[in-house]
């Protein structure tokens, strides 16, 4: 491959059920790669009408899969197409998230700065709702970190034959804390750069006012609180109490608070993560697939 760091990476964006800004976050994400594996977890004929300018290009490959696989079997799909392609580097992304420019080579430059146990890098998140970034996202630099989220993660090819791929069971939610745990626990380092900055949104970023303060809410379905709640309990029992489990305390505190004060269908949800919460007690937690 060429000398150029970008001809080393290649970027996987999952989708379902996409919006048309779909495809300008993949052209934002091609012009720094030199190859985008789009994995289309929603096949159909609306999917196909919004992904349609991205068919025939070089530089973009779509993957169907047979239906919502989930983001973890989704990620892997992507990564091992990347990988089979010889790229050294995979770059992952939601669809609603949009790279800035210049963030790839901060999160290499960044990575070479740390040295062979350099895990994961990812950037600083800024709110798509608002245009700021979140707060406990701003720094300078970079800096060691338990957790990142998926989107915006920087693999290396070493680094995934060592840990391995996502863990496909977990569906969605706590999925991005079990790998870059993982990697912890092998001897790797996972940095946060501030200094390269992904547009994001958690949910459906919802706008309410209260007490003349606007909030976002994210709406997440009964289903994902399963999810998180069952998969929150699982990573505790594989990876102890540690740093990421505090804040992690923080920001599920102030999600439940919106959901208990400000969204709809309180009950179902409630219902659904603490069946998620008991689900994750009987877990196999320390099996691990994909």
């Amino acid at each position: 491959m060429d000398s150029d760091p970008k001809f080393h990476v290649a970027a996987v964006v999952l989708t379902y059920q996409p919006d048309p800004d779909v495809v300008s976050n993949i052209d934002a994400v091609s012009a720094q790669v030199a190859r985008v594996y789009v994995v289309n977890n929603s096949p159909g004929d609306a999917s196909a009408r919004i992904l349609s300018p991205l068919s025939g290009r070089d530089d973009v490959v779509i993957l169907d899969q047979p239906g919502n696989v989930g983001v973890a079997t989704g990620f892997n799909a992507g990564i091992r197409a990347a990988l089979a392609s010889g790229f050294d580097d995979v770059w992952i992304f939601d669809q609603d998230s949009t790279v800035t420019d210049g963030s790839l080579r901060r999160l290499l430059e960044a990575r070479d700065a740390a040295g062979d146990r350099a895990g994961i890098v990812a950037p600083a998140l800024r709110s798509n709702a608002t245009g700021v970034v979140y707060a406990r996202e701003t720094g300078v630099g970079a800096e060691e970190v338990d957790v990142l989220i998926s989107s915006g993660s920087l693999f290396s090819r070493s680094l995934l034959d060592e840990i391995g791929l996502h863990d496909q069971p977990l569906f969605i939610d706590y999925v991005d804390h079990d790998i870059c745990l993982r990697a912890r626990g092998r001897g790797f380092r996972n940095f946060k750069v501030y200094d390269a900055i992904l547009d994001h949104s958690f949910g459906d970023s919802d706008p309410v006012t209260i007490f003349g303060r606007r909030v976002y809410r994210a709406n997440y379905s009964p289903m994902r609180h399963f999810h998180a709640a069952r998969n929150r309990i699982i990573v505790i029992r594989r990876h102890g109490f540690g740093r990421w489990f505090w804040e992690d305390v923080w920001f599920t505190s102030k999600a439940w608070a919106k959901v208990l004060l400000l969204e709809r269908d309180k009950r179902r949800k409630i219902a659904a993560a603490l069946r998620g919460a008991w689900a994750g007690l009987r877990y196999p937690a320390r099996e691990l697939r994909w």
